[in-house]
C-alpha cells in the first residue's frame, strides 16, 4: 500500500548552471558552467523528494518511446517509487531551465508526451493511499478536464486531494472549470505570480489550506482563515532553482500528513527546498 498517489507531468529537465544570455552578448556561442540532465516535471520531482522523505509513492504519468523514457523510469525506480507509466509513440517532454543575468528564471518547455496523457492511462483503482497529489493542470491538455474526476474518486476514498496547477506559462484553461476543480481540493500550492494570473485576491479559496510560495522571500499559508508566514532560507550561491517548488510541496505535505502545524510545515518545506538547491550546487562542484 502506498501513502501517496502522484499524477501529472513527467519529463526530462536540462538545467543550465550559472547565469546565461547576457544582453550584451555579441557571439553566436556562449559557454556555461555545467548542464545537468535529470528527471523533471512537477509530479516526478514531487514523487522523488517525497520518497526521499521515506513516504511510499505511486507515480502515474506518460512518456514517449525514446531513450529518455528508460532513463526516467530507471531513475524513478532507483528512488523506490512505484511507477505506472504509459508509453506513447511520441517524444518525451523536455524542459530547458536557465537563469538570466538579472536572476530571473526562464523555462523553455516542449511538453511532448505530456500532451497525450489522459484519463485512459489512469486505472481509477490505482488511486490509493492517504493523499492524491495532482500536478501540471495547466500543461496537460488531454487530462485537464478529468482532474475533477480524479479528485471526486479520491474524495470517495477519503483521500486528501492536493493540487499544484503549474501556471508559469500563460493560462491554458477555463477559469470557471478551474474554480470548480479547486472546490474539491484540500491543499492548493501556488506561487505569487500564479495567484495574480488567477485572481486579484484569494477569496475564491476558503475553508481549506492554500500555500503560497514566495521564493527567497519565504512562503505563507492560509488555513480556515488563519494566516502563517515564514521567511526564506538564505543561500549564498544559487545556480538553478528549477524543481525547488516541487520539493517544497513534497516536504510541506510530509509534515502535513504527520499532523504538524502550519508553521512547522512551512519551515520544514523551506529548509528542504534550500537543501535541494544546495544539492545542485554540489553537483556543479564535482564537474
Amino acid at each position: 500500500m502506498v501513502d501517496i498517489t502522484s499524477i501529472g507531468d513527467v519529463n526530462i529537465d536540462l538545467l543550465i548552471l550559472g547565469k546565461v544570455f547576457s544582453k550584451d552578448a555579441k557571439d553566436e556561442q556562449e559557454f556555461v558552467n555545467n548542464i545537468i540532465i535529470k528527471v523533471g516535471g512537477g509530479a516526478a520531482n514531487f514523487s522523488i523528494w517525497a520518497s526521499k522523505l521515506k513516504m511510499k509513492v505511486r507515480l502515474i504519468g506518460c512518456l514517449g518511446k525514446d531513450i529518455f523514457s528508460n532513463f526516467i523510469i530507471n531513475e524513478l525506480k532507483r528512488f523506490g517509487i512505484e511507477t505506472k507509466i504509459a508509453i506513447e509513440n511520441t517524444n518525451t517532454g523536455i524542459t530547458l531551465a536557465y537563469e538570466l543575468e538579472n536572476g530571473r528564471k526562464q523555462l523553455l518547455t516542449y511538453r511532448g508526451s505530456n500532451t497525450l496523457f489522459s484519463i485512459k492511462h489512469i486505472p481509477l483503482n490505482l488511486l490509493e493511499g492517504e493523499v492524491l497529489y495532482l500536478s501540471g493542470y495547466n500543461l496537460l491538455d488531454n487530462l485537464r478536464r478529468d482532474f475533477i474526476t480524479l479528485a471526486n474518486r479520491a474524495k470517495e476514498k477519503g483521500m486528501i486531494v492536493c493540487l499544484d496547477p503549474d501556471i508559469k506559462a500563460n493560462i491554458n484553461f477555463n477559469k470557471e472549470e478551474f474554480f470548480e476543480l479547486v472546490k474539491k481540493v484540500d491543499v492548493l500550492f501556488m506561487n505569487e505570480e500564479e495567484c495574480k494570473k488567477v485572481s486579484k485576491n484569494l477569496d475564491w479559496f476558503k475553508n481549506r489550506t492554500i500555500v503560497i510560495k514566495r521564493g527567497s522571500k519565504g512562503a505563507f499559508a492560509i488555513e480556515n482563515g488563519e494566516r502563517v508566514e515564514v521567511e526564506g532560507v538564505k543561500i549564498e550561491k544559487v545556480l538553478n532553482t528549477t524543481g525547488a517548488g516541487d520539493v517544497f510541496n513534497a516536504s510541506f505535505l510530509h509534515h502535513y500528513y504527520f499532523g504538524y502545524d502550519l508553521r512547522e510545515c512551512l519551515e520544514f518545506a523551506n529548509e528542504q527546498a534550500a537543501e535541494y538547491i544546495k544539492e545542485i550546487n554540489l553537483i556543479d562542484t564535482k564537474s
